[in-house]
């Protein structure tokens, strides 16, 4: 994608968040105190690539849990951005998470903030094996199960979305794929339902998996994301 990006001669700065790649000590552990902190994370990074290359359209763009984020950000901090791109964003639980689990998070975030609440399963990301065996061999990458200080707080992210989606107001493009098991495309569908931008896109893809750039529609989905991008910065 980022290829994609800089054919056109788009510059992408991006970050290891907290608990993934890099920016945990030792190893990925998914973890982190607060989805606030998070959203911290991002308007500094925006900030500094708004004062790096100052005068020159900029977008957000968030993947998973950090769509779900980057519609966060957009909401609290109405950023100066040509546009949000959020694919397979965690805005809605994904179907079939236990509602009991749901229930008793906030009681075992507080008293059991590292315990491995929740797993994911990694078949979901892609219909294609060589991405899904990348994916669980990447050392950079977290595979265990989720940390229920961090469940909780995604939960209270997604909750945040859903509550606001209303206040949405920036251009967007959403994409997420029907048979995505990890984050729920009926998120998507609600914020771009309920957001009052008046430049909203979306596409649901049948049949995709969790990571759209990396399942058997990639390039579609890459090409859709650039053509997207190039229609704002040089409107016809």
């Amino acid at each position: 994608m980022v290829e994609k990006l800089n054919e056109v001669g788009v510059s992408v700065f991006t970050f290891d968040g907290r608990g993934h790649g890099k920016s945990a000590e030792g190893k990925p552990t998914a973890y982190f105190e607060s989805y606030e902190d998070y959203v911290k994370d991002i308007d500094a990074l925006f900030g500094k690539v708004k004062t790096y290359v100052p005068g020159v359209p900029a977008f957000i763009y968030g993947h998973s849990m950090g769509g779900g984020l980057v519609a966060t950000y957009a909401l609290r901090h109405q950023p100066d951005t040509a546009g949000v791109i959020m694919s397979s964003p965690a805005i809605k639980a994904a179907e079939g998470t236990s509602v009991f689990l749901i229930a008793i998070s906030s009681l075992v975030s507080k008293y059991f903030p590292r315990l491995k609440a929740l797993q994911l399963d990694a078949g979901k990301i892609s219909r294609i094996p060589d991405e899904v065996e990348k994916y669980l061999n990447d050392p950079l990458v977290y595979t265990d199960a989720i940390p229920a200080r961090t469940g909780f707080q995604l939960l209270q992210m997604m909750r945040f979305i859903q509550e606001n989606a209303s206040n949405f107001s920036l251009p967007f493009l959403l994409l997420h794929g029907t048979d995505d098991g990890l984050t729920n495309p009926k998120g998507s569908e609600l914020l771009f339902q309920k957001a009052v931008s008046t430049d909203k896109a979306i596409r649901i893809f049948p049949g995709g998996y969790h990571e759209l750039i990396n399942d058997l529609d990639r390039e579609e989905v890459m090409k859709l994301i650039v053509n997207w991008v190039e229609d704002r910065i040089f409107p016809t």
